[in-house]
């Protein structure tokens, strides 16, 4: 009778034995996404400049579905175009144990302290989005984007195009060129910088054709009273290209004509981005309208891709994932979304 208990007492020990190594071998516990119950699952998060713009709506629209099919936790945290703001959400994502992070910077000069807080301190990978910057050493950090003077170059080749096109260069017209630029962030100075190459390199303009005020966002809000005053300070001009750091820095400046009575047929805008406001424009039937249609959530997919590569193989981040673009003008545009 004892030794029956005693069998009885072993085999339910070893059953309880097999069912607690059974839990403990599935619980797991690495850098594993989208795994059973239990795991830790990575966490990517992005701080962005201006999370309510749409270009970086649709950007992080990009992210999170990346994100989801990947099985990874998303975190998107807004800086709305604060210095500040944007540094507290980098030691944010850092105190929520993000396995990675990309930014999109408000201000490049704050990158090699951005860089040091997060790869040197925290030890994780870090990519940028959109505007690059470089580390305390001056060595670039890995980049998801474009190269953005090439890009807008070929917007101001397709904008000479379209002037000679429209007879802007005929003999009589008084043709200038304005850019509402941001000069003090390089990577937003480059787009103005190919643009205006490519103009002079494909039309009769030069230099001193080109009139170039800074203002300090980029944003419409910020652009318009800028190309007011540059209007009315040249009533002189007979026919305007006007080249955009983005499609609010191009659509703006079209609202600032409009209102100062100027003819529409003489002016030619190139946005940069190709989101709403383009479609908006060209919805207007505007023909003398054209834009850099870009795929911003091909940015977002991508930033999560590389970082999610890194974190789980420890494959180093390329210096830079590329992404296309294209110009796109009124008789293409219903080819293409814009979101």
């Amino acid at each position: 009778m004892i030794k029956g208990v005693k069998k009885r007492i072993f085999t339910v020990t070893v059953i309880m034995l097999t069912v607690m190594l059974s839990a403990s071998l599935f619980a797991g516990g690495g850098q594993e996404a989208g795994g059973a119950e239990g795991e830790e699952q990575i966490k990517i998060a992005y701080v962005c400049k201006m999370l309510t713009h749409p270009w970086f709506q649709a950007e992080e629209s990009g992210a999170k579905a990346k994100a989801e099919e990947l099985g990874v936790q998303y975190i998107g945290i807004d800086a709305n175009l604060d210095d500040e703001a944007f540094m507290q959400g980098v030691e944010s994502a850092l105190a929520q144990g993000v396995d990675g992070l990309m930014v999109c910077i408000t201000d490049t000069e704050m990158g090699p302290s951005v860089y040091d807080m997060v790869v040197g301190d925290a030890g994780i990978p870090l990519v940028t989005i959109n505007d690059p910057f470089v580390d305390s050493s001056g060595n670039p950090v890995p980049h998801v984007g474009l190269d953005t003077y090439g890009t807008c170059y070929i917007g101001g080749e397709a904008m000479a195009a379209l002037a000679k096109e429209r007879g802007f260069f005929d003999p009589g017209n008084n043709v200038k060129v304005m850019s509402v630029n941001v000069s003090f962030k390089t990577f937003l100075h480059e787009r103005t910088l190919g643009f205006q190459a490519a103009i002079m390199d494909n039309s009769p303009l030069t230099e001193d054709d080109m009139i170039t005020e800074d203002n300090e966002t980029g944003m419409f809000e910020q652009v318009l009273p800028v190309a007011q005053s540059i209007i009315n300070s040249h009533p002189e001009v007979t026919h305007w290209l006007v080249t955009g750091l983005n499609d609010d820095s191009a659509v703006a400046p079209l609202r600032a004509f409009e209102e100062a009575g100027f003819p529409m047929e003489n002016v030619i805008a190139c946005g940069m981005g190709g989101y709403s406001l383009s479609f908006e424009e060209f919805e207007k039937g505007n023909k003398n309208y054209l834009a850099i249609k870009l795929d911003p959530a091909s940015h977002g997919s991508k930033g999560v891709q590389v970082l999610y590569q890194t974190i789980t193989t420890g494959k180093q981040l390329e210096n830079l994932t590329t992404t296309s673009g294209f110009v796109v003008g009124y008789d293409e545009y219903k080819n293409y979304s814009w979101d």
